[in-house]
């Protein structure tokens, strides 16, 4: 999947005031806007995001969710055609995956400040710390993996930081995709009237 980050000329584009807008090609093939609007940061908080959980191939987060069909409310379609049933599905997919979302925002803001802050390695102590406090026994990624993760943001930051209006930055979410969980469909009713039983819907993308 690649994220392509645009910053936008002040009040121009599709959402005018946001200050970065990213647009998505998911494996489907639709093509989704993001845009951003929290300026309280130098770097987008999402290009934040895709990169933590990239590095510490979580797959369930934030950007492991939209690839595997999610839709958020600050999203909108680009191009292409979704599937008849993509909000039953994103909301699959939401609910199966909420508390590592939760988890993948905690991690972004971990190596998020220590990029910033050029402190590598307390990307480390902090995400070790970051699980003990939601979760038990082993976490589920590699905690080391996090000061590379700090590095490679600030890298990109700087790429970011140094964009005129109107620049691009391309990203690559190459997290193997998760399959949506099984989608339940609602009840039926047979040419007799009676009610047909419930039918699982495929999970191809």
């Amino acid at each position: 999947m690649l994220v392509t980050f645009t910053r936008p000329p002040a009040g121009a584009g599709p959402r005018g005031g946001a200050n970065a807008i990213a647009t998505i090609q998911r494996p489907d093939g639709v093509i989704m806007g993001l845009a951003f609007y929290d300026r309280r940061s130098a770097v987008p908080h999402d290009l934040g995001h895709l990169v933590a959980e990239r590095e510490l191939h979580m797959a369930k987060g934030f950007w492991g969710s939209i690839a595997s069909g999610a839709e958020f409310r600050s999203m909108w379609v680009v191009s292409g055609r979704r599937r008849h049933d993509a909000t039953v599905r994103s909301r699959a997919v939401l609910r199966a995956n909420r508390s590592e979302i939760m988890l993948a925002e905690l991690a972004a803001f971990v190596v998020s400040r220590a990029a910033a802050q050029g402190d590598d390695p307390s990307a480390v102590a902090g995400l070790d710390a970051v699980w003990r406090s939601v979760g038990s026994g082993p976490p589920p990624f590699d905690v080391g993996l996090a000061a590379s993760a700090a590095r490679r943001l600030r890298a990109l930051g700087e790429e970011w930081k140094a964009l005129p209006p109107g620049g691009e930055l391309v990203v690559e979410w190459d997290v193997p995709v998760l399959p949506a969980p099984p989608l339940v469909r609602p009840r039926e009713r047979g040419r007799s009237g009676a009610r047909a039983p419930y039918r699982r819907g495929g999970t191809g993308r």
